[in-house]
């Protein structure tokens, strides 16, 4: 049997623009992308919180695709509504004025199930949040991501999480960020890294340009899986973590040298979540 997966994140629903169009109400979130990936590959039991407004949606989304609620809240709290430009000049979002949810009230619990998985992801959150999962999480390989918000307003939080961890994923910029001493060059900043309590590998994500997993063997570099057209670059960081995590998941390895397969299998799903509008492409694909 694999091993389970366990992904702390979140369930918004998302207002996206493209130079492809727009479209409101898609549902995604952190939580949502990573499981949607990882679940191609074995169990993973969701642990957020969503408004009851949103809550049979996401269920109905969810349901029969190797995911497990069970550590699902929900809230009277109206879900987190989520408004985005995509930059596709820059690689960024500009956001616009989101409505806010009930993420703030969240004390993320994981049932014992979700506790017992072999494998965790810590989605981009408050830091203290992330800890307080990995505090009741058994799990011997534990994956986080962040955003250069959390490391700018609660650095020391952000570097007890990443302690935690033993796959750390960010893109150049949080990365920068976060060791800003090696600004110039993510290769010598994810190395520093490494050795920090538990952290023995960083996956530096690039967009289209690809990824790299860093090691204390060496790094690793892939380009991005070829798409034919990027219409939705939303979720295609935590759909590649789903990937790498699922398929150390599925061959039942969190060793160096099966990390660089993982990274491909993180591309693929990072491929098929950008090459439609929301969630759709970890749907069909």
């Amino acid at each position: 049997m694999p091993w389970e997966l366990s992904v702390a994140g979140t369930l918004h629903l998302n207002d996206i623009t493209t130079p492809h169009g727009r479209r409101p109400r898609i549902h995604g979130g952190s939580a949502v992308y990573f499981s949607l990936a990882a679940a191609r590959h074995a169990v993973v039991n969701l642990c957020g919180i969503v408004g009851s407004d949103a809550a049979d949606e996401f269920r109905d989304l969810l349901h029969d695709r190797n995911i497990d609620l069970g550590s699902l809240v929900v809230s009277q709290t109206p879900t987190f509504h989520w408004h985005a430009v995509h930059d596709y000049d820059r690689w960024v979002a500009r956001e616009g004025e989101s409505t806010p949810g009930c993420d703030d009230e969240w004390q993320p619990v994981l049932v014992e199930r979700a506790a017992a998985a072999p494998v965790l992801f810590l989605g981009s959150l408050s830091p203290h949040l992330q800890l307080s999962v990995a505090r009741q999480s058994r799990a011997h390989l534990v994956g986080s991501d962040s955003m250069t918000s959390w490391v700018e307003r609660d650095r020391g939080a952000v570097e007890a999480v990443v302690e935690a961890s033993d796959v750390l994923f960010l893109n150049r910029t949080e990365l920068a960020v976060l060791v800003p001493e090696h600004a110039g060059d993510w290769r010598s900043g994810a190395t520093s890294l490494l050795g920090r309590n538990r952290l023995r590998a960083v996956v530096v994500k690039a967009g289209p340009a690809g990824a790299a997993v860093v090691t204390h063997d060496g790094t690793v570099e892939k380009p991005a899986a070829l798409v034919d057209v990027v219409v939705d670059p939303t979720g295609a960081g935590d759909a590649l973590a789903g990937g790498f995590l699922g398929a150390c998941a599925r061959a039942e390895r969190d060793d160096n040298t099966f990390f660089s397969d993982a990274l491909d299998v993180g591309l693929r799903c990072a491929a098929a979540a950008i090459a439609c509008f929301g969630t759709e492409g970890l749907l069909s694909n």
